[in-house]
């Protein structure tokens, strides 16, 4: 029996997933490939800024997948990644059930926290779940297939990403106080594909650089942190260099940009002191800066059934009805 038709003898399910940001703590980059990727060793870490990614089954209804993004109209429809990952998804399984997707904003668009591939993987984690299907190797194909970060998302947790970003390895990476700054200025976006670029350029007539490899034992320490883009991207945005100036004069060990950027974070020796440079962030730096205070997470959030506020206040009225 198909899942489809499995799937069909079911009713309706609306499920809720947590799509955590991340962060890169190592990012190393290797030269150009034939296929137009880098080798890459980067050390990929969730954190507990999240969007909130609902998902909602019309089981035996055939349709299509919608996608909305309540006050981002710009991310609505086929485009959005979490779209192209439920159209994967129904493709390899061969499912036509309608698929409903509503995705509440947090993380920052265009940042370098991996906001759109983490709402990619949390549309797969649902469907995986609603259709029970436990054919890892087949989800990992349809994430990369959308993009180098979204297998991440799919894994436990913290993960040394090795290749063009699909061969994952669980590292081990303590718990962590970030503040994390995101220059909304739109002129400081930065394509993850421009960064490559100027790297690329930036080393043209040095020597080439060799394969980056993770270090014995997949422990991540301070020393270790690097990130190659970042240095192109400082030398076109001195904005982002203030800002990891900022961080670093207030204490934080290390400061340094997020993947391609423009987000820049740092991290601090506790929750508090963290929270206290964000206070005085927000005073200082400016309105055109979010500041988010952060954590790093051992693991992705699960998959949840979601329960509407409305439903949660009909069964309290029942349960206060019933007589004592």
């Amino acid at each position: 029996m198909s899942v489809a038709r499995r799937a069909a003898r079911g009713r309706a399910v609306a499920l809720r997933v947590d799509a955590a940001a991340k962060v890169n703590l190592v990012l190393r980059v290797g030269p150009l490939r034939a296929d137009g990727y880098h080798d890459l060793a980067t050390l990929l870490v969730p954190i507990d800024l999240s969007d909130q990614v609902a998902v909602r089954l019309r089981r035996g209804v055939r349709g299509e997948v919608t996608c909305r993004v309540p006050g981002r109209p710009e991310l609505d429809g086929a485009a959005n990644l979490a779209a192209r990952a439920a159209e994967g998804f129904r493709a390899r399984f061969g499912i036509d059930d309608a698929v409903e997707i509503t995705i509440r904003k947090r993380i920052p668009v265009v940042a370098g926290l991996g906001g759109g591939s983490s709402d990619a993987a949390a549309v797969l984690r649902a469907l995986a779940r609603a259709y029970r299907i436990t054919d890892r190797t087949a989800l990992a194909a349809i994430a990369l297939d959308i993009g180098s970060d979204v297998p991440f998302f799919l894994e436990r947790g913290a993960a040394w990403a090795t290749s063009r970003g699909e061969r994952l390895t669980p590292a081990r990476v303590p718990r962590l106080d970030l503040v994390v700054l995101y220059p909304r200025d739109s002129a400081l976006a930065i394509r993850a594909g421009d960064a490559y670029r100027w790297l690329d350029a930036a080393r043209q007539g040095a020597l080439p650089p060799g394969r980056p490899s993770i270090p014995r034992g997949g422990a991540w320490r301070p020393s270790l942190t690097a990130n190659d883009l970042q240095d192109p991207c400082f030398g076109r945005y001195s904005r982002l260099r203030e800002l990891q100036s900022y961080l670093e004069v207030h204490g934080a060990s290390p400061a340094i940009m997020s993947g391609s950027g423009p987000t820049v974070f740092g991290v601090f020796a506790n929750r508090a002191t963290a929270r206290r440079v964000a206070t005085g962030a927000r005073r200082r730096i400016g309105s055109g800066v979010e500041v988010h205070v952060a954590r790093t997470l051992h693991r992705h959030p699960g998959v949840t059934p979601w329960k509407s506020p409305r439903s949660a206040s009909s069964r309290s009225q029942k349960r206060n009805s019933r007589p004592t």
